[in-house]
């Protein structure tokens, strides 16, 4: 770990980060509280953020190894995420931990759009990831990418119909798993992220 540049131990985070805001509320607040000495690398802190997050992702796929159902909840942040990695043609402008980090933001407000999560809880997580400097979409994207982010949304593999299905959160440590919504809202929803 000591080896990895600031901006490699953050993509790292992002998994860990996922894992509690699926599974683990006390995880979550664990990380909140010690965010600064696990990005530091701590060895307490981070061997324990490190043990916790790989416990969650260990029950999830031992129940579900051919992702047919619960494994889906790891794709937290990823339909959106796959999506802005793709716009910007896989560069180093934002690499997969990042584009993750961006995932869960907008499926987090995605959730409080649909009246899924509760405005505290909301607010902890929008904090949380603004220490990241990742509370913002606009910084990576413009209005123009629009269609381009839809467009790779649309090939995204967890769609089975002409809707795009996404992950939201009910809670810290619970998800809705089938959130089906047509284009036109997923297109106006991000236009409103695009244009603050």
């Amino acid at each position: 770990l000591k080896s990895l540049s600031r901006r490699e131990i953050i993509c790292g985070y992002a998994e860990m980060l996922k894992h509690s805001l699926i599974k683990n509320k006390k995880l979550f607040l664990f990380l909140d509280r010690n965010i600064k000495s696990i990005l530091n690398l701590n060895d307490y802190f981070i061997k324990k953020a490190i043990l916790e997050s790989c416990k969650i992702k260990k029950s999830v796929v031992e129940k579900d190894e051919n992702e047919k159902s619960v494994r889906k909840i790891l794709n937290l942040g990823h339909t959106f995420g796959h999506a802005y990695e793709a716009t910007l043609n896989f560069s180093n402008k934002l690499n997969h931990g990042e584009a993750v980090l961006l995932g869960i933001l907008s499926a987090i407000k995605l959730s409080k759009k649909l009246g899924q999560i509760n405005t505290v809880e909301y607010d902890l997580i929008l904090t949380h990831l603004s220490k990241l400097k990742f509370d913002k979409i606009n910084k990576f994207f413009k209005i123009n990418d629009l269609n381009k982010i839809i467009k790779f949304m649309i090939t995204d593999k967890k769609n089975t119909t002409n809707k795009i299905n996404f992950i939201t959160l009910k809670r810290i440590g619970s998800v809705n798993i089938n959130n089906q919504l047509k284009l036109s809202k997923v297109k106006e929803f991000i236009k409103s992220e695009l244009i603050k």
